[in-house]
């Protein structure tokens, strides 16, 4: 883990956004009529919660390099190690 209170409270705020997200997505998942109207949407939060829970666990690492192959998405995995940032 980091010696960085920012990067430290930065992984922190990232997680903190994830369970607001988990929340909400479990509220509305509550209502069958919901999920069958916006299935798609819920997987998008969904898979957004997780990819903020993997960008934080990177932030706060003192190996991010490890930290990211360690990510099980390999779309985030790849974004995250292409060469270009374009």
């Amino acid at each position: 883990m980091t010696d960085d209170p920012l990067l430290l409270r930065l992984g922190q705020e990232l997680d903190y956004a994830r369970r607001m997200l988990d929340a909400m997505g479990d509220d509305l998942c509550s209502d069958p009529a919901v999920v069958m109207r916006h299935e798609t949407a819920l997987q998008t939060v969904d898979i957004a919660g997780q990819m903020l829970g993997h960008i934080a666990t990177v932030i706060r690492s003192s190996r991010r390099e490890e930290a990211v192959e360690l990510i099980g998405m390999g779309d985030l995995k790849a974004r995250l190690t292409r060469r270009s940032l374009g």
